[in-house]
This record gives structure tokens, sequence and C-alpha cells, in this order.
């Protein structure tokens, strides 16, 4: 890694969904989930990863963690001093880097067995893994379920016996048994009430303290990212559209795209008046995207070329920390959110950022 605290770099990553027909299942196009994702991880640090339903995320996380194969591209990995590429293992090559990425999924019930004890959920990735004895397992579960608010006497329950709240604890804890480098959170608190979303974000926050973790964290909510980001990245129809730290990206977009979703975001204060941008048409097929920019078909500011060249993701400021995929974003004047509406952002309403 050109950085030594770069901890994954994902390049030109794709995932292409076949889609057959006919009798014999003939492939007769391509569903482009992730089309050339670009982007890292640092050491300790949380990236947040945004956008409408079906523009990838999940996929792209899915693909970083080789829960599926991806169809293309690089995820780097740093090990010390040696940098494998974890897309081009196989799966028994990739056993041993298993422990390095864990996932909590998005649905705290449908991930966990319902046939198993919360003791042996918890146990098993070490079983998997071969590591302690079963006296050692035993410990290190019930150390973890207490870290994350529940405790041993929780390890004789079954799933369906707890709350919403209490099984996504139980799959972070999970996660957490083989002691992981990079903690993915798919969606992890999208399926909670509000007052639990909070405590669990919380728990994250103090998690990610202790154990050094480092977070790629998927959601819809901005007032979640905003509340467990460093650094955010926008993607939209299979392309991350713009990279920068936190602040920037809610105060100062570069892209259309971004601008529109911060002024979809409901505001808490009834006197506090926002102009609305409203994006026309839909999300276009990913089995046929547009040419050029994605986006261009329901973007305010397309110009011609738009629709005939694909811009890059490409670095817009002199410190390295703002990237854009638009023609025009050092010309644009986007709005942004003010410090005073993050702290009156709708949904929730966790804390405020500082710029």
């Amino acid at each position: 890694m050109a950085d030594r605290n770069t901890i994954l770099r994902v390049r030109g990553l794709k995932k292409h969904f076949p889609i057959r027909k006919g009798i014999f299942k003939k492939v007769v196009g391509l569903i482009r989930a992730v089309d050339g994702v670009d982007f890292y991880l640092d050491e300790g640090e949380s990236l947040g990863l945004v956008g409408e339903s079906g523009c990838g995320k999940t996929t792209t996380a899915r693909c970083v963690a080789r829960l599926i194969q991806p169809t293309e591209g690089s995820i780097e990995f740093a090990m010390g001093n040696t940098v494998v590429d974890l897309a081009s293992l196989s799966r028994k090559e990739l056993k041993p880097f298993r422990r390095e990425i864990q996932t909590v999924f998005q649905d705290p019930y449908s991930s966990l067995d319902p046939r198993m004890t919360i003791g042996d959920i918890m146990m098993e990735p070490l079983n998997i893994q071969g590591m302690g004895t079963k006296k050692e397992r035993e410990d290190i579960a019930g150390e973890l379920l207490t870290k994350v608010g529940l405790g041993p006497s929780y390890m004789t329950r079954y799933p369906h016996e707890l709350s919403g709240g209490q099984r996504q604890r139980i799959g972070i804890a999970r996660a957490l048994t083989l002691r992981p480098r990079i903690l993915i959170c798919d969606e992890p608190v999208s399926a909670l009430d509000v007052s639990v979303q909070a405590q669990v974000l919380n728990l994250l926050s103090d998690l990610q303290e202790e154990y050094n973790l480092t977070y790629l964290f998927i959601a819809h909510d901005l007032s979640v990212i905003e509340h467990v980001s460093d650094r955010v990245a926008v993607m939209y129809l299979g392309k991350i559209v713009e990279v920068a730290r936190k602040e920037r990206i809610f105060q100062n977009p570069k892209h259309p795209y971004t601008a529109a979703l911060l002024a979809a975001i409901p505001v808490g204060d009834p006197l506090l008046r926002r102009r609305r941008q409203s994006l026309e048409g839909s999300v276009p097929n990913p089995a046929s995207p547009p040419p050029g920019c994605h986006f261009h078909t329901r973007c305010a500011y397309a110009q011609d070329i738009c629709s005939k060249e694909r811009p890059e993701l490409r670095e817009i400021d002199d410190e390295s920390t703002h990237y854009v995929a638009c023609h025009f974003a050092e010309e644009l004047s986007l709005p942004g959110l003010k410090p005073r509406e993050t702290r009156e952002l709708g949904g929730n309403n966790l804390q405020a950022y500082s710029s």
C-alpha cells in the first residue's frame, strides 16, 4: 500500500449477474450491479456507503467480504508488510483471511439460525477456524455477550426469544468472535426502532474504539451515516460518484446526485424551510445503463458531453480527500446542509457533526 495506514484498497471492482432466458437458459444480457468501484479504507476509520436501493451497495460489500465472487477487479488487503488480493484467492486459500473481515447483516433474525442456541451461534466461527478449546470458546462467547450489553445467561436462549435489538447485538458479538480488523455493517439498524438504533450505533462506536475496528458502513439514512462515518462514498447505479470527508459531503457537495440526496432529508424544525431538489424520472435499468454519465438522464445540470463521455472519479482538491465523477464539479455551486440543519435532521436525530 502506498499509505501504510491503508488496510484495504478496492480497484475496478465489478459484479455482473447474467440474465438467462429460454429452455437452455442462454445468457442474453448482464445486470451490472457493481460496475467499476474504487475506494480504500484506512485502519481505524469508518467509511459510509450511501445511495438509493438497488445501486449496488450490498453487492459491493458482499464482494469485499468474498461472500460472492467478483466478476472483475482487485481487493487488496494489507497483512503487515504484504498485500494480498482477496479477489484472486480460492475458497481454501481464503479461509485464513475470513477472520479478518466479518459482516453484520441487515436482518438480525434471518442472519441467525433459529435451531441453534445463542451460545452455539457465537462459538460456530471459532469452531470453523479451529480456535481454542471448548471452555475457551465458551469464555470468549460469554465475554463478548457481556461487551454488547447482554451476558453469558443468554447463551442457552434461542433467537426467537429475543427482541430485534437483542438479536442485532448477537449478530455484532458473533462478528467480533474472531477479532476481525474490518467490520462490514450492512444496514445494521434499518430494521430496528429509532430508540434501539441509537443504542446499537453507540455500541458500534464504543466497540470500534476498544478494538480499533475499521468499518465499512452501509445505510440509507444519512443521519446514521452522519453519526458514524469519517468519510462518505456516494453510489449511483453501480458506481461511486463522490467520496469525501463527512463534513465536505454534508456542507459542500460537488455532485448533483449527492446534493439531491441531502435535499431529500426531512428536517425536524417546521420553521426551517429548505428548497427541495426533485429528481426527474427513475433509476435506469442496470442491465442497460445510459451512455456517458449514468446520472445524466436525471440531472438538471447535464450538458451534451454528459451523454457521450463517462466522467472518471477524480480528485478536486489539494488534500487528496475529495473525489467526484462529474464533468462540471468545479463549476457547480450546489446546496448542502448548514450545521444547524444537521442538528435538526429527522430520523434518528443522533448527534450534530462538527467541521
